[in-house]
């Protein structure tokens, strides 16, 4: 009885021990200049068996035991859902409507997204026999070409206010791109769970997609107005919270749909945020209430739970650095050579379309709840998964670097660094 005891309350142990772990590396990064999520990312490296486990031998396995590991996935799966729901909630679509000033991000949306998305499916077909065998091969191949597409808009968005760029034309570009091409991620992304059970007819590939389209459609034509109307009555009260409980509802059985549907519950959270935008007061009560809950406890779940499934073991492999290096360089160069070429053609400055690549050229957050809906829809091996984190932890570090010396090199040669064009 003792021992059950033990276990059932071990979770409570190694919660305390990620939500500590992340808060300190996540610190530790600000402190030597760079964004919080590059600690947090290496917390969840840092806490997995590979390293964790290697150290800590038979306490490792009695704080992360298998028995544990499910409930630490829920947790996890929830701050999954809410995240999204968070992102979606508080990203600024106002710049995909000013069609006078979109020439530019447009451009660099479409270069960032088609040149990595090329270097990415071609490095896939390279890698099929060698990592890629067991698994539905064109899904597998469309994946790695969204993973090398995304940018991270919050960790952007970070960055740029911590470097006072929040006032420049070149963070306007480069979060309205990152906005755009995040949004045809989705999409992509979207198409490729389609895939996800297996090798499937493509009847059945437009029926799903077809359903997501319907649920989405039904979500903004009817839903919206059904809550814009119950928030606006709630809101003669002055007590929008009393609405919060239903929210929460709402969001998880979006997520429920969208999953029976055949997609990620993550797609179902993302639509719920669209449903409830432009209620300012429902989104200050929702931060005030529960986005600390999301950042405090169930982001650093996440995080813990990414690198837990995460196989460093696999560096010792003879063909990982090979495939790592690869992948690297594709990341690299596509997203950061696309988008400034997108930028260059469009007539920006080579210095400034060198800090757009290298801000789009961050990957972050949303690259990790990308790569683990990968996982979880089995469209990538766990070598490549490991791969893929490993690569995200190394492009978002490299950004903040990057535009420090671009931003002084503009001030040695005397350019105002947030000169707009």
């Amino acid at each position: 009885m003792a021992t059950l005891m033990e276990k059932n309350n071990m979770w409570i142990i190694q919660l305390c021990i990620i939500i500590l772990t992340t808060s300190i590396f996540g610190a530790l990064a600000k402190q030597v200049g760079q964004s919080r999520v590059v600690g947090e990312i290496a917390a969840g490296l840092l806490l997995g068996p590979s390293i964790l486990g290697t150290l800590g031998g038979s306490y490792y396995g009695a704080v992360f035991s298998s028995d544990i590991i499910p409930i630490m996935s829920k947790l996890a799966d929830l701050g999954l859902v809410l995240l999204m729901f968070q992102l979606g909630l508080h990203l600024d679509l106002k710049v995909l409507r000013e069609k006078g000033r979109m020439r530019v991000p447009v451009a660099v949306a479409l270069m960032g997204i088609l040149i990595p998305f090329a270097i990415g499916c071609a490095i896939a077909l390279l890698s099929l026999s060698t990592l890629g065998s067991g698994i539905p091969q064109v899904a597998y191949v469309l994946f790695c070409g969204v993973t090398l597409s995304i940018s991270a808009v919050p960790v952007m968005s970070r960055i740029v206010s911590d470097l006072g760029l929040t006032r420049s034309s070149i963070a306007t570009i480069a979060l309205a791109a990152a906005t755009m091409t995040d949004a045809l991620g989705w999409l992509m992304l979207a198409l490729i769970s389609a895939f996800a059970v297996g090798v499937m007819a493509w009847l059945d590939v437009v029926r799903n997609v077809a359903l997501l389209c319907v649920f989405t459609g039904v979500s903004l034509l009817v839903i919206r107005p059904i809550w814009n109307v119950l928030f606006r009555s709630v809101a003669r009260h002055g007590d929008v919270s009393k609405l919060l409980p239903a929210v929460f509802c709402f969001v998880l059985i979006s997520s429920l749909i969208t999953a029976e549907i055949g997609f990620h519950s993550a797609f179902g959270a993302l639509v719920s945020a669209l449903v409830l935008r432009g209620q300012p007061a429902f989104t200050s009560e929702w931060s005030k209430r529960l986005d600390g809950f999301v950042e405090l406890i169930l982001m650093p779940v996440f995080f813990a739970y990414a690198g837990i499934h995460a196989n460093l073991g696999a560096i010792s492999s003879s063909s990982f650095f090979p495939w790592f290096s690869l992948f690297l360089f594709g990341a690299v160069a596509g997203k950061f050579g696309g988008c400034y070429l997108g930028a260059r053609m469009t007539g920006v400055l080579h210095r400034d379309a060198c800090m757009i690549g290298a801000l789009m050229n961050t990957r972050g957050l949303m690259e990790l709840i990308v790569l683990t809906i990968g996982l979880q829809l089995h469209v990538i091996p766990e070598s490549v998964y490991t791969m893929l984190v490993i690569i995200a932890l190394v492009t978002t570090a490299m950004t903040v670097p990057i535009l420090r010396f671009l931003i002084q090199e503009k001030r040695v040669l005397g350019i105002p660094a947030h000169r707009d064009q």
